[in-house]
């Protein structure tokens, strides 16, 4: 009996999302590689020798980013050969569409050409909602809608440690006459949107509400955070890259996620958020607004002046409601489990491959 061989491309090494995939479709029989070549050419001479059955994309931009225009130019030309010679060779090609661009917002126009032209030769496209899959179709041309399938982003429940107590936590971050804690977790980018978190809380002027803001950011952005909050004793910036068992000590002392992204499509930190059991604040874009929805949390219009800062007044007046929120959330989330994930995907994949004789020859 042949078994599925798939490839992941690019390997995100720090996470989960990926790991948990490749775990569950293992478990299924599958087998499957990763390759830590990012930026580099996928096809090599391992991969070849292989054999893959299905090429699988999670994002694109590694392998066309770069700043010179003449190795930009030649890192196109080797992308488009080598999706060539793998449908050639009867290798299918399977994409997750997680975000419509890079979120530095390099070459955008050009990514668009990568996006258009994979899309146009992937077998099957998987988006993690209808909101996504909508969008998907409409911004990269796609005439063949049936191959755009809908999964939705599983839990996080489980994988990270969850043992610890509210008042605990609190106190391990030296906070325990809250009120309210706001929270914004992760790595933080420009397309976040930290900077109007903050002044829109320090708009807030709630007593004994805090703000707690946790993850890495590149040395630009940290000296602007922290000059920022250098006058506001209710936000506590902990800038530096949050280990894993240390991320259920944030999750558990606060009271509600704040996700104030510019642009979004699909949020695995809604997920976390959710899997922790929490209220979310967040724009009514992309997969949030389908995700969390209006009886999860407080979604915002972010095209409107002062949107974010009145979902989290609206979040403090409705303080007692918060943990009745977050068990929601978490109970929405329990269902879509990453076994079922993978056996959906699972499913996608023998959907979309031919029968495996013709895999063989091409590449021999």
């Amino acid at each position: 009996m042949h078994h599925l061989k798939v490839i992941f491309l690019p390997w995100w090494s720090r996470n989960p999302y990926q790991q948990l995939l490749v775990t569950h479709l293992q478990l299924l029989g599958i087998d499957v590689k990763t390759f830590s070549n990012n930026g580099k050419l996928f096809l090599t001479p391992e991969v070849i020798r292989w054999r893959p059955d299905i090429v699988h994309f999670h994002s694109l931009y590694p392998f066309y980013l770069s700043s010179n225009p003449l190795a930009f130019a030649i890192k196109l030309l080797a992308f488009f050969s080598q999706i060539i010679f793998l449908k050639l060779a009867g290798v299918r090609i399977v994409w997750t569409v997680h975000d419509l661009k890079n979120h530095e917002n390099m070459q955008v126009r050009a990514e668009r050409i990568y996006s258009i032209f994979l899309a146009i030769f992937a077998d099957a496209i998987i988006t993690h909602c209808v909101q996504a899959k909508q969008t998907v179709i409409k911004s990269f041309h796609i005439f063949n809608k049936s191959k755009v399938f809908v999964v939705s982003h599983p839990h996080y429940i489980n994988y990270y440690e969850n043992n610890i107590d509210r008042d605990t936590a609190r106190k391990k971050l030296g906070i325990t006459d809250a009120n309210l804690i706001f929270l914004f977790l992760g790595l933080i980018r420009a397309y976040k949107g930290v900077p109007e978190l903050i002044d829109a809380f320090k708009q807030l002027k709630q007593d004994k509400v805090y703000l707690v803001i946790a993850g890495k950011a590149s040395q630009e952005l940290t000296q602007q955070i922290q000059q920022q909050v250098q006058d506001c004793h209710e936000i506590k910036f902990i800038p530096g890259f949050v280990a894993d068992e240390q991320l259920q000590i944030y999750m558990n002392a606060c009271d509600a996620i704040v996700l104030p992204y510019r642009d979004i499509l699909t949020s695995g930190s809604v997920i976390l958020a959710m899997s922790f059991g929490r209220a979310c604040v967040a724009p009514r874009k992309g997969c949030i607004s389908e995700v969390v929805g209006d009886l999860g949390g407080f979604l915002y219009n972010p095209e409107e002046t002062d949107s974010l800062l009145y979902a989290m007044k609206d979040a403090i007046q409705h303080k007692s409601q918060l943990q009745q929120i977050g068990d929601r959330n978490r109970r929405v989330v329990e269902q879509w489990s990453w076994d079922s994930f993978a056996r959906t995907t699972l499913q996608i994949y023998q959907h979309r491959v031919r029968p495996t004789s013709s895999l063989r020859s091409p590449l021999n």
